[in-house]
Formats: C-alpha cells, structure tokens, sequence
C-alpha cells in the first residue's frame, strides 16, 4: 500500500496501537470519525479541514504539508440508536 499512498492513491491512516488503514475514498487529507467499540472509521462531510489548515499556517508561519484530523466516539450503531431515534436536523 506505500505505493499507493506515494502515488497519491491513498490517504494512510496509521494507529499506534493497530495496524494501519487506508482511505481510498478521499486520498487527502479530511477530518474521520473512529469509534472507540468497533473501531469504525468515518469521513465527516465537513469543510473546517481546508478552512483550520489555513489559519494554522497564516498563524504559525509554518508551511502545513500534512495534517490529520480525527474525531472519537461512539458510532450510531454502538449506541444503540436507529434511524427513528436520531434528532432531525
């Protein structure tokens, strides 16, 4: 998968306590959501990544190249909720 992950194919998600995934979906960098009971993994269909990266860089002066940015909690199926339960948005 390093291949993959240089050609840009792939985003590697790498975990200090499994083994790494990968995100073929979106190969670059956006925000996950990973559940903490059956390790799940997510994207969030948010814009903030793009948006935070940027005042990061405006405000640190660094050069961003890289970043991750990963949410951790329950998922809807591990809490037990169903579609019924879930509030209206």
């Amino acid at each position: 998968m390093s291949l993959l992950d240089e050609m840009g194919e792939v985003l590697e998600l790498g975990f200090s306590s499994d083994d790494n995934r990968y995100d073929g979906n979106r190969p670059y960098p956006h925000p996950h959501l990973i559940c903490v009971r059956c390790r799940k993994i997510v994207d969030a269909q948010v814009g903030l990544a793009r948006e935070l990266t940027e005042q990061v860089a405006q405000g640190s002066g660094f050069r961003v190249v890289g970043h991750r940015l990963d949410f951790y909690g329950l998922c809807p199926v591990c809490q037990g909720v169903t579609a019924a339960d879930k509030p209206a948005s």
